[in-house]
């Protein structure tokens, strides 16, 4: 917390291998206990995805997974997932990790000769916070899924990127 009693920039960083414990414990805690869950969970992170972490004051504050989509040349980048602590939701964490996935993901794109042109998601209808989230920062909602999830339709959110982002 800074002197106003407002809760400091997160600091970003990727996600190593060397994270999966902690990550192991985020899920415990916040998500739900099953161990072998957890482990799947971080695994996921630090392995097959691409991911960001913040941590606000040294503690885990919320993750973005991120993973390409097509071949490089149609410049597509799927959010695979968002999540931020209950302790860190509304003080700015997700926005900093969104204009860090930007940022990471441009570059990644750049080294490899192309452009990063488009984001997705898919989320659940329901999901009311996350829908204004996304929506301010120019995601559209271009499609409903019926039964996408369990308990839950789907819904696909996209944002074009122009060369100024």
């Amino acid at each position: 917390m800074n002197q106003d009693g407002e809760t400091d920039m997160p600091e970003i960083r990727k996600a190593v291998q060397t994270d999966r414990t902690l990550l192991e414990k985020m899920y415990l805690k916040d998500i739900e206990n099953h161990q072998e869950r957890a482990k799947a969970f971080a695994d996921d992170l630090t392995l097959k995805f691409k991911t960001i972490l913040g941590f606000v004051d040294s503690n885990l504050a919320g993750s973005l997974s991120w993973d390409t989509r097509g071949g490089l040349d149609d410049g597509v980048v799927e959010i695979a997932g968002l999540g931020v602590n209950l302790a860190f939701r509304r003080k700015g964490v997700a926005s900093a990790l969104m204009k860090a996935l930007i940022k990471d993901a441009a570059g990644f794109y750049e080294e490899n000769g192309y452009r990063l042109r488009v984001l997705y998601l898919f989320m659940e209808h329901g999901n009311d916070g996350g829908r204004s989230f996304y929506r301010s920062l120019g995601f559209e909602e271009v499609a409903n899924l019926p039964s996408f999830y369990p308990q839950d339709d789907g819904v696909i959110w996209l944002r074009h990127l122009n060369d100024t982002q």
